[in-house]
């Protein structure tokens, strides 16, 4: 099993100032963006930077704790996200860590992707994470039970996320996603 490096999420003091750094200096552009309703971020807003037309974003900046900008704690690295190439992998690291009494495991999709999300011994947050056939606008997150067969799995996310805004298949979401990064400049 090998893992790429695909993305880290940043707690942001102030996201707006930091999605504008990653804009105009980096290159970057916003992805996407929207509010959380559901999971442990409910109700923050996530800004998804991409500097890469293979990758739907690169960071994903969500708010610091409320108070951190006072304090001026709370940023830093929210995850470190590894891509895998297939759902047996994702499986195979769920099923190392569900018992784990540190681990917290949350096994998710994100329309896009079937994840795990889990916590290292020192409580860093890792996700293993392999692409679906398909795209919701992000962000998005509903829990998967990877207990279910390949099929029953395939077909309980996919009625899920037909649901969603911006359904639409990986290809026809990468061919317009990928006009984007041609208005760019050199």
């Amino acid at each position: 099993m090998g893992y790429t490096v695909s993305h880290f999420e940043i707690r942001a003091r102030e996201p707006a100032a930091l999605a504008n750094f990653y804009t105009e200096v980096l290159g970057f552009i916003v992805s996407d963006r929207g509010v959380l309703d559901r999971g442990p971020a409910k109700g923050r807003e996530l800004i998804f930077l991409s500097h890469s037309p293979g990758e739907h974003h690169q960071i994903v900046l969500i708010p610091a704790e409320a108070g951190a900008a006072a304090s001026n704690a709370g940023g830093g690295i929210g995850h470190v996200a590894f891509r895998v190439d297939s759902l047996d992998e994702v499986r195979l690291v769920y099923e190392k860590v569900r018992n784990l009494p540190h681990a917290r495991p949350e096994p998710v999709s994100h329309a896009n992707t079937w994840s795990v999300y889990f916590r290292d011994p020192e409580d860093n947050r890792i996700e293993i994470f392999t692409q679906t056939p398909w795209h919701a606008t992000q962000p998005c997150r509903f829990d998967v039970d990877y207990d279910l067969d390949d099929s029953k799995l395939k077909d309980s996310t996919l009625t899920t996320v037909r649901t969603l805004r911006g359904f639409a298949s990986t290809e026809d979401w990468q061919k317009e996603f990928d006009r984007r990064f041609e208005k760019m400049p050199s």
